[in-house]
C-alpha cells in the first residue's frame, strides 16, 4: 500500500499537535515530523508519538545538504533521531550519504528505526538533489532497496522539464513499493499522484499551501478530493493538460468530478510542459513509449496546439489538420489521434450569447485578436458559417498566412483600434491570470459591438470584459466555450456525454476561492 503521507515541519510540540491532528482529521495515512526546525527536547516528541503509537509516523532531521534546516554534524542528527524514535513504531528518514559513513551511524539508525517488539525495521533510506537530475539515479535506488535493515528508500530531485520526472516514474514502476520517486516542483506534479498507481512506498503532500516542506508539493486535501486518492489504483487511467501555464486550468476541477459522476477509474492531471526546444516531442514519445502508464488522453493548450499537430501528422482527424491545429489527443488500444474540440465550441459559443443558430451567422463581421491555435479554430469555424472576419496579428507575415488559408482579412495588429466588427474575439492570453490589468484593447475602441468575446475564463471578467460592460457591450467569457470543448473531450476518451449543467457554478466558485473574490 502507498502511504499518502502529510509532512509537518513544526517549531514546538503544541504546533505538531495541532497540525497532526488537522493532518488526521483530514485523511492522511501517515505524517512525517521534520524536526530540523523543532525547538523542543526529542524526549517530549518521543513521549506524544508513543502515546500515539496507533497512527504511522515519520521521523527524519533533514540535513542542511539535502534541503532541511540541520547544521550541525552528522553524530549529533543521529543522536537527536534516535531520541526522538525511541519506544516508538515510527519510520526514520535517514539521508543514504551519511548512512554510508560509518558501520557506527548504521549501526544506531538501524537501532533507532527498529520496531519496539524487533519484528522489523522501519528505516528509510532518501536522497535528495535540489540541483536537477542526479546522473546514478538507478544505482541509489538499487542501493536503497538492498541495503540491510531498509524498509524503503526515497529520491527527491528537482525537475527543470516535465521530462525529467520520468526517470521518477520509471523508478516508481521497476521498484514498486520499495521505492518513493518524487520528481519535486510543479514539473513533477503527477510523480506525487501516480505513485500509487505505480505501487510506490509513499508519496508526500503538505497540509495547506503555505507549509510545503518541498517544492511541487500539492495539498492533502487537493490528493484526497481534486485527485481521488482512494480511487487511483494500478488500472487507473491517465488524462491531463499540457501548456505552459496550466497551473490556472480548471480543467483537473472539472474531468476529476466527471470522472467520478460516470465511475471511471481515471485521472486528470496538470502536466506542466515548456514551449522550448523539442520538450513537446519528448513528452509525448515517453507518455506512449510507456504503455504501464494507461495515458488516456491529454487537453493541449498554449503553446502546444500547433506542434501537437505537427507530432501527430496524419492521425489527427480531418477537422484539426485543416484548422493546423488541436486541442485533444487521445491514446487508444494503442493507436493515438488528435481532434479539434475548440472549433465547434467557440463557434456555439458565438451564436449562443447573440441568441441566434450558427446558421444565421452569415454575413456576421467579426474582428479576431490573435493568430496561434485557438484563433486558427475560431478562424475555421466562423469562416465555415460565412461569417466576415478580419484578424489582426502581431506578425505581418504570420497573420497574413493565417487571412489567405482562411479566407480572412489580414490586419496590423496596430491598426486593431480601428475594429469595426459586430463581434470581437479574443483569442490571445493577454488578460489572462495572473495579469489581471492588462487588456488587449484600449477601452475606447470597444463602442460599436454587438459582442465582445473573450477567450480566457480566469479570470472570469477580464479588464477587457470589464471595459466592453462600461460601454453598454454585450460580453462573453471563455467559460461558456471551455465548458463545451471540454465536454466533447470527454465523450472522444469515454464514448459518454457528461452533466455540464452544474460545471460554470463548480468553476466559478473555485476561482472565486483561489482570487478571494466573490462575482
Amino acid at each position: 500500500m502507498t502511504l499518502l503521507v502529510t509532512s509537518i515541519a513544526p517549531d514546538s510540540l503544541e504546533e505538531l499537535k495541532w497540525r497532526a491532528e488537522q493532518a488526521w482529521a483530514g485523511g492522511t495515512q501517515a505524517v512525517e515530523v521534520r524536526i530540523d526546525t523543532f525547538s523542543g527536547g526529542p524526549e517530549e516528541l518521543a513521549a506524544y508519538l508513543r502515546a500515539h503509537n496507533d497512527h504511522t509516523w515519520i521521523v527524519t532531521c533533514r540535513s542542511a545538504d539535502e534541503g532541511g534546516h540541520f547544521r550541525g554534524d552528522t553524530m549529533e542528527r543521529v543522536s537527536l533521531l534516535m531520541k526522538a524514535a525511541r519506544g516508538t513504531d515510527a519510520y526514520v528518514d535517514f539521508e543514504l550519504a551519511d548512512w554510508r559513513r560509518s558501520s557506527n551511524i548504521r549501526q544506531k539508525v538501524g537501532l533507532a528505526s527498529a520496531k519496539t517488539d524487533a519484528s522489523g525495521h522501519r528505516l528509510i533510506l532518501s536522497a535528495h538533489d535540489f540541483s536537477g537530475v542526479p546522473p546514478n539515479l538507478a544505482e541509489l535506488a538499487h542501493e536503497m532497496c538492498n541495503a540491510s535493515g531498509a524498509a524503503g528508500g526515497k529520491i527527491a530531485y528537482r525537475a527543470g522539464r516535465i521530462c525529467d520526472s520520468f526517470d521518477a516514474l520509471d523508478l516508481m514502476h521497476r521498484h514498486g513499493a520499495m521505492l518513493s520517486a518524487v520528481a519535486m516542483g510543479e514539473d513533477g506534479l503527477w510523480t506525487r499522484v501516480l505513485a500509487k498507481k505505480l505501487g510506490g512506498f509513499a508519496t508526500y503532500c503538505s497540509l495547506d499551501a503555505a507549509s510545503a516542506t518541498a517544492p511541487g508539493q500539492i495539498t492533502l486535501d487537493e490528493m484526497i478530493h481534486r485527485y481521488r486518492w482512494s480511487e487511483i489504483d494500478s488500472s487507473t487511467r491517465v488524462f491531463g493538460v499540457i501548456g505552459d501555464p496550466v497551473a490556472h486550468s480548471m480543467g483537473p476541477l472539472l474531468f476529476n468530478r466527471w470522472f467520478a459522476d460516470a465511475g471511471i477509474n481515471a485521472v486528470y492531471l496538470p502536466l506542466h510542459l515548456t514551449g522550448k526546444g523539442d520538450c513537446l516531442q519528448r513528452f509525448l514519445d515517453g507518455c506512449r513509449d510507456r504503455p504501464w502508464l494507461d495515458i488516456g488522453g491529454l487537453s493541449v493548450t498554449i503553446p502546444h496546439k500547433m506542434a501537437a499537430l505537427d507530432w501527430l501528422g496524419d492521425r489527427a482527424d480531418h477537422m484539426a489538420r485543416g484548422i493546423g491545429a488541436l486541442n485533444t489527443v487521445s491514446f487508444c488500444a494503442g493507436e493515438t489521434g488528435g481532434f479539434n474540440t475548440d472549433c465547434y465550441a467557440g463557434v456555439s459559443s458565438v451564436a449562443g450569447a447573440l441568441g441566434v443558430t450558427r446558421g444565421d451567422l452569415v454575413g456576421v463581421s467579426v474582428d479576431l485578436l490573435g493568430t496561434g491555435g485557438a484563433a486558427r479554430a475560431l478562424l475555421y469555424g466562423l469562416s465555415m458559417c460565412g461569417c466576415k472576419v478580419t484578424v489582426y496579428g502581431r506578425s505581418r507575415d504570420k497573420t497574413h498566412r493565417l487571412g489567405d488559408h482562411f479566407g480572412a482579412r489580414p490586419a496590423a495588429w496596430e491598426n486593431r483600434t480601428h475594429r469595426t466588427g459586430e463581434v470581437l474575439v479574443n483569442c490571445t492570453n493577454v488578460g489572462m491570470w495572473p495579469d489581471l490589468d492588462v487588456s488587449p484593447m484600449p477601452a475606447d475602441s470597444l463602442e460599436g459591438c454587438r459582442l465582445v468575446f473573450d477567450l480566457i475564463y480566469n479570470p472570469l471578467e477580464t479588464r477587457l470584459l470589464k471595459d466592453a460592460a462600461a460601454a453598454g457591450t454585450k460580453t462573453l467569457s471563455g467559460l461558456d466555450m471551455f465548458v463545451r470543448q471540454a465536454a466533447m473531450q470527454f465523450m472522444l476518451w469515454t464514448s459518454i456525454s457528461p452533466d455540464t449543467r452544474y460545471a460554470p457554478d463548480l468553476i466559478t466558485r473555485e476561482i472565486e476561492r483561489r482570487t478571494g473574490t466573490q462575482s
